[in-house]
């Protein structure tokens, strides 16, 4: 059976609110989703150049080491895991204190080599970011974080992405490449795009087992990366719409060919034999006599015209009637 993991992203759609954070916190938490992503940046010099005209700005949202470790602290209480996504490299006490799930690698850090060799020796299992990566890239990758790299989540956000850019086909593929991985999906469809639901079933269908979505409070709220963050109602949508698929579509081969009471009442309405003429007490059935017609209470009588040829009846059947065993002399 598959497991598929369901997990919001909140990158800095907190915008260094705190408050705002924990609700998107207790919001996934209703919705039952397996985890919550963050993305730790707690100095910002460590990440984007001084001079980069963001800075500033995404000064602002960064927490403090303390910050996320009473964010970590609130998350764990909620019961979800937590998917981390460090930024720069002080981000990795917090793994001293709390129990995460996963480290994710963003592709803008895929050469940050000092990044990953610390996150290589957390020993972590790892979800690799793989939008705009070259199959020899990932590759590169695999071999250099081994067993623990775990999945290659497909995706890319261009605020917002467009489902036809993606090329969401590729989940096949990286199947068939990477039979030992699980394959990811992370949408970035608009907010209001029916893609930003409808997408996902595409990639469960393709082979993808997790699954990544923005959350936000309010749509379309003027916040950063609001273009593709959708609202707990249609997270909740996505879930149910997963869970189905992997309970009633994506079933193994026993359950496959396991009749439900529904389709054995579908099957049980297949033609019976009935008598093509009045006959006496005593005749054999011979195939000229017989036909098969729909009639009703069909489970009680004969489906094949082969396995009652050549038997003796004990009353006088009429036209048109049913046969069943009750007719025939033991």
């Amino acid at each position: 059976m598959i497991n598929s993991f369901l997990y919001t992203e909140t990158a800095f759609h907190h915008e260094g609110d705190i408050a705002f954070l924990k609700k998107l916190i207790i919001e996934s938490s209703n919705i039952g989703v397996n985890g919550i992503k963050f993305q730790v940046l707690t100095k910002p010099s460590d990440f984007i150049s001084t001079r980069n005209t963001s800075f500033n700005e995404l000064k602002k949202y960064c927490f403090s080491l303390n910050e996320w470790e009473q964010i970590f602290e609130f998350t764990l209480s909620k019961g979800l895991e937590i998917i981390m996504m460090p930024l720069n490299l002080e981000s990795f006490k917090l793994l001293d204190k709390f129990k995460v799930a996963y480290l994710d690698i963003h592709s803008v850090s895929f050469y940050d080599l000092e990044l990953l060799k610390y996150i290589k020796k957390s020993k972590l299992n790892i979800i690799l970011g793989i939008g705009g990566r070259t199959l020899d890239e990932i590759k590169e990758k695999q071999l250099y974080f081994k067993d623990k790299l775990k999945v290659l989540m497909v995706g890319f956000q261009s605020f917002p992405s467009k489902l036809e850019k993606v090329k969401i086909g590729k989940i096949k593929y990286l199947k068939d490449f990477f039979p030992e991985l699980e394959i990811g999906y992370a949408d970035h469809s608009s907010y209001n795009d029916k893609f930003s639901i409808l997408s996902n079933d595409y990639a469960m269908l393709l082979g993808a087992t997790f699954f990544e979505k923005h959350i936000t409070i309010i749509e379309g709220d003027k916040r950063v990366d609001a273009a593709s963050a959708i609202d707990a109602k249609k997270i909740r949508v996505i879930k149910e719409r997963i869970d189905f698929i992997e309970k009633y579509v994506l079933t193994n081969e026993e359950e496959s060919f396991k009749t439900d009471n529904t389709e054995v009442v579908y099957r049980n309405r297949q033609l019976r034999c009935v008598v093509n003429k009045d006959l006496l007490k005593g005749s054999v059935l011979k195939a000229s006599d017989v036909s098969l017609k729909m009639v009703e209470n069909q489970e009680k009588y004969y489906t094949k015209i082969e396995d009652v040829i050549g038997k003796k009846i004990k009353v006088n059947i009429y036209v048109d009637q049913a046969i069943n065993k009750e007719v025939f002399y033991e």
